[in-house]
């Protein structure tokens, strides 16, 4: 078993004054199957305290804005940590333009585009190498608006 820590994230604003009054917590979790009291199977979210390779996690950024005006120009940033190898199409995240980066949040492009260079040669990257995920947000935050970014990874 291997013990997950909460991976560090970056919330870049434009220079707004309410806009760094954006509160965000980050979530690491995954999927059991329970049973409730009549027998029904469901899908719950725990806390992904520890994980087996080849298990499967949720890293969320549930976020609010707290101020007393709209947060416009909001971009979540959350790297995917070394063991973790991103699963492909994964990314979730309403009213969000989604990019990825392969060299440590140096530059950011669509998955589609995203390369790496090899031996002198460059080609697509492959999910695991993956570094860090960005979402610009296309509309400002309301006033106690809340929202919601995740990506799933296996780890290594």
């Amino acid at each position: 078993m291997f013990r997950l820590a909460s991976i560090t994230l970056a919330i870049a604003l434009a220079a707004f004054p309410s806009a760094a009054q954006v509160a965000a917590t980050q979530h690491v979790e995954k999927e059991i199957a329970v049973t409730d009291a009549t027998g029904a199977k469901k899908i719950e979210r725990v806390a992904a305290e520890t994980v087996a390779p080849g298990e499967e996690v949720i890293y969320s950024l549930r976020f609010e804005n707290e101020a007393t005006e709209p947060a416009e120009a909001l971009v979540l940033v959350m790297p995917v940590p070394n063991e973790i190898s991103y699963v492909e199409g994964s990314v979730s995240g309403d009213g969000a333009k989604v990019s990825f980066s392969a060299d440590g949040g140096q530059t950011y492009v669509a998955r589609g585009r995203l390369t790496v260079v090899e031996a002198g040669a460059e080609r697509p990257a492959k999910s695991d190498e993956i570094t860090h995920i960005r979402w610009t947000l296309e509309d400002a935050l309301g006033v106690g608006d809340k929202g919601e970014v995740s990506f799933r990874g296996v780890l290594k």
